[in-house]
């Protein structure tokens, strides 16, 4: 083989009909501007405390119209990545999830899903039919399952009539909580990648710090808020610890898989709704959890 020869032989032969395979990270994008995430956090705070404070029903009112455009989101987010949900049937079924939950209890949730995939099924053997049908209907079902149903335990602990705000408040702050110390600790103390292939940036050193952090923070102020004693607090403490990383990482996962940086750009500085609740979805049904496991 000649010279002329070498570098036309070694081009790589392009396979249009190949998928393609996600080797790296997406593209970088500029980081968020922390200023402006500490004022939209700081708001967003003041804003679920508020509503949490004035009513059950206020709060729901909030939660329901989050958890529904956080839902709107991830449907759009996979429709960018080429999926095709049945984006208007799983809104409505989120919608009479956290409706029939809030008014009905948590018995409601097993009758809704039910009947979201049933008419899942009838729409796409009806409305949308094809051979190549089985990841949309996943999608679809997991869009329901994931952010509605895991919302819901916000209107079951919310209608609690004695102390549903402060207990709301008590969730959503130890997870706040969680998520600064694990970002302080992290970029003080962090050298090892807790989940490398699903976000690099998180590392054990602040999942640690976070669990610390949130651990004393929480057994010391939940009693205060909550029906937890101090012993309770420290289990609601470290169920969160467990939760709240464990939803974080559940939305990495799925963002790198769709290849995306938010889920969209509601909140300056901190991406989409879902974005924002990601680690609340799974801590709210482990609050739930502490409740009952101590009777409360």
């Amino acid at each position: 083989m000649t010279e002329e020869e070498q570098p036309e032989a070694e081009q790589p032969t392009e396979r249009l009909d190949a998928p393609p395979t996600l080797v790296t990270p997406p593209i970088p994008v500029p980081g968020r501007n922390l200023k402006i995430a500490i004022a939209t956090g700081l708001a967003l705070a003041a804003l679920v405390i508020g509503f949490a404070l004035v009513s059950s029903k206020a709060f729901f009112g909030l939660a329901f119209v989050v958890i529904i455009f956080a839902q709107g989101e991830f449907y759009k987010s996979t429709r960018s990545a080429g999926y095709d949900p049945a984006t208007s049937l799983g809104l409505a079924a989120g919608a009479v999830l956290l409706i029939g939950v809030f008014l009905k209890g948590p018995d409601a949730a097993g009758l809704v899903m039910f009947l979201t995939i049933l008419f899942c099924l009838i729409w796409y053997i009806a409305v949308e039919p094809r051979a190549d049908l089985l990841s949309d209907i996943a999608v679809t079902i997991f869009g329901v399952a994931y952010v509605p149903l895991l919302g819901s335990f916000a209107g079951l602990l919310a209608a609690r009539p004695e102390d549903g705000g402060p207990v709301i408040i008590a969730v959503i702050g130890a997870t706040a909580f969680y998520d600064i110390f694990a970002y302080a600790g992290g970029s003080r103390f962090g050298k090892t990648p807790l989940a490398p292939e699903i976000s690099p940036k998180k590392t054990r050193e602040g999942a640690l710090v976070a669990t610390a952090g949130t651990m004393i923070l929480v057994t010391a102020v939940a009693p205060l808020l909550g029906p937890w004693n101090f012993a309770q607090a420290a289990v609601f403490a470290v169920l969160v610890s467990i939760a709240a990383p464990l939803g974080d990482l559940l939305e990495s996962l799925i963002k790198r898989d769709l290849a995306i940086k938010d889920m969209g750009t509601l909140f300056p500085g901190h991406g989409g709704a879902l974005d924002r609740i990601d680690a609340i979805l799974f801590t709210l049904p482990v609050a739930y959890l502490s409740l009952v496991m101590f009777g409360l």
